[in-house]
């Protein structure tokens, strides 16, 4: 009895530690023809492989198991297309975070502490998927429009900077649905590292940071498959 007394102390004294910190999962997109092939252009790198399209279902089977308080997304369509089903059968909608958008591909990753984001094109969701998502108040329904890999640096550090406002000490557990390159940067950002320490995301897995009580985030699970099953 008296070990039964003091493991459920332990445990209640871990939530409760929890409770001021933040809980951040990461998803990468599912798999693009271009991911498969090698081959990038704006073709292959918007329609799903065959992968791509059986892990779509598994995200949207596994994730119906989570709770998440608020859930981001890139407004690129290989991004809104992987978590729509989800949204659609959960009845809950994303929001659009053009910080979060691809970026940082380039090969010379110098001066990035230069960057300069600026606004580009408007953000156009397809009609199909539209209700699923809402636009944030505080900004243009815009992508970014950078031209190096210091200007991508900037814009998701502004994600990052963001997240801490909002999110941090919350005791919330969130949601981004976002990309290789920038998935990278982000987890550098919030950890502290340089990019090359920080894992490589994998399409539809699950990487997840946890905010400390000092405001620290650590890097708890990476690419974790979802559970669900493909369901034809």
């Amino acid at each position: 009895m008296f070990r039964y007394l003091l493991i459920l102390l332990f445990g209640c004294a871990s939530l409760v530690a929890n409770a001021g910190g933040l809980d951040i999962y990461l998803l990468r997109h599912a798999e693009t023809q271009a991911n498969a092939t090698g081959t990038h252009n704006t073709v292959t790198s918007g329609a799903f492989s065959s992968e791509g399209e059986a892990q779509i279902r598994q995200v949207t089977n596994g994730l119906m198991r989570s709770r998440f308080d608020d859930i981001l997304v890139s407004p690129t369509e290989r991004t809104l297309y992987t978590i729509a089903p989800y949204l659609l059968q959960s009845g809950h909608t994303a929001e659009i975070w053009p910080e979060i958008a691809e970026c940082c591909w380039q090969k010379d990753r110098s001066d990035n502490a230069a960057g300069v984001s600026v606004w580009g094109d408007e953000i156009r969701l397809p009609v199909t998927i539209a209700p699923q998502f809402v636009f944030r108040t505080d900004i243009p329904q815009r992508n970014f429009a950078n031209r190096s890999y210091a200007d991508g640096v900037a814009q998701v550090r502004q994600a990052a900077d963001l997240i801490r406002q909002r999110y941090g000490h919350s005791g919330k557990t969130i949601l981004l649905v976002l990309h290789y390159h920038s998935g990278a940067v982000l987890m550098a950002e919030l950890l502290g590292q340089d990019r090359e320490q920080v894992p490589h995301l994998k399409n539809a897995r699950l990487t997840h940071l946890r905010q400390d009580d000092a405001g620290q985030f650590h890097l708890m699970t990476t690419n974790s498959p979802l559970e669900g099953g493909d369901e034809q």
